[in-house]
């Protein structure tokens, strides 16, 4: 070994003994790598804060409010256990609604199918004598299959004829909203209308009994629970997660691996499936009203936005957060309903809660 190696050694051993850092003091990476200070009062700081937690803000403003103006009624327990029991169609709705734009693509049809669906299984029970339990349960099991083939219809235009979404569901729904008025003719009597006592006793159980003794329903339990195998199935699987890539950027999903197609058809179904169930709850819940579920079109979509744009990390749709966006509008909804306000106003802050919830949630320097 030569003497210039001798010395290079010796330099590293000196070097690695000392408790001087390799670097100087001036070129110490971890300097550069300290975040920038914010002020508390920063812009961007308020800006941020606000569009994380502005619907919880809101929705504690509008439980005060309304405290102040209705005190007696308003912020009582047999209050909230109304609004409570009264969310499972705006509910389902909404996980239709989340699903679909999960993958990108919009349903126009959910409220049809869940209306179908609902005088299908009502005259099953009601005109065709199917009153057992064990014909109860068919009745509600074909009703489910019903959903499921309709949503697959979807899918397959979607997926494999590339016919846009909103073309074909609003085609779809259409279909159904036809099929329902063709249906009308069997209900017993010449009827428009079934009502929840004509139903059986068993399936009037169904929709009335609470959960264990306490005043929230069975219904909404069961709603509750879909909603969280939802919430798990969408963010802690891979067809979830691959549901999500499918929304972000198709092509990418597909040059990746992800069954791009397969997927959609599959979340068309479960649309479906929850449309079917929706429809069959309200049945059980008030019996079948002509035409009754569209006017919740507008808010399901309202609320899966809302929970995009304003709870959700990432701005991507998120079951939880389309939830929370339900009980925000069902409670403003209560409030105005009890000051004696015309329906109206809910629905015009419906919609201009969605006009703020999509341009919260629009790309962000976007110039053309």
């Amino acid at each position: 070994m030569d003497d210039t190696s001798i010395r290079a050694s010796a330099d590293a051993l000196n070097l690695m003994a000392s408790d001087r850092s390799p670097f100087d003091t001036n070129d110490d990476i971890r300097r550069e790598r300290k975040p920038p200070d914010r002020n508390i009062l920063d812009r961007e700081r308020i800006i941020d804060g606000l569009k994380e937690w502005g619907l919880p803000i809101v929705f504690a403003a509008i439980l005060i409010t309304f405290s102040i103006l209705r005190p007696s009624t308003f912020m009582t327990a047999q209050n909230a256990i109304n609004v409570i029991n009264n969310s499972s169609s705006l509910l389902l709705f909404s996980l239709a609604a989340t699903l679909a734009l999960v993958i990108g693509e919009f349903d126009l049809s959910f409220v049809a199918v869940a209306d179908l669906v609902g005088i299908l299984v009502g005259i099953l029970v009601t005109s065709y004598g199917w009153t057992s339990g064990a014909a109860i349960l068919c009745a509600l099991v074909f009703g489910l299959v019903c959903g499921a083939a309709i949503g697959i219809v979807n899918g397959l235009f979607v997926a494999k004829a590339f016919v846009p979404s909103f073309v074909t569901t609003l085609a779809v729904g259409s279909i159904a909203a036809g099929l329902e008025l063709a249906l009308q003719g069997g209900i017993t009597g010449g009827m428009k209308q079934i009502s929840v006592i004509a139903l059986p006793e068993s399936l009037q159980d169904f929709g009335a009994s609470t959960f264990f003794g306490s005043p929230i329903k069975w219904t909404v339990v069961l709603v509750f629970g879909f909603t969280a195998l939802l919430w798990v199935a969408l963010r802690r699987t891979t067809p979830g997660r691959q549901a999500y890539a499918v929304g972000g950027n198709p092509m990418a999903a597909y040059l990746a691996g992800v069954p791009v197609a397969a997927l959609r058809i599959v979340a068309f179904a479960l649309i479906g499936v929850i449309a079917a169930l929706a429809g069959s709850i309200a049945l059980a819940e008030r019996g079948y009203f002509n035409m009754a579920s569209p006017p919740l079109l507008l808010p399901a979509y309202t609320a899966a936005f809302l929970g995009a744009a304003v709870l959700a990390k990432k701005k991507r749709f998120d079951v939880l957060g389309s939830a929370f966006s339900v009980f925000v509008l069902l409670v403003l909804n209560n409030g105005l309903s009890l000051m004696n306000q015309p329906r109206w106003i809910g629905s015009a802050i419906s919609g201009l809660v969605l006009l703020v919830a999509v341009l919260l949630n629009r790309p962000k320097n976007r110039k053309v």
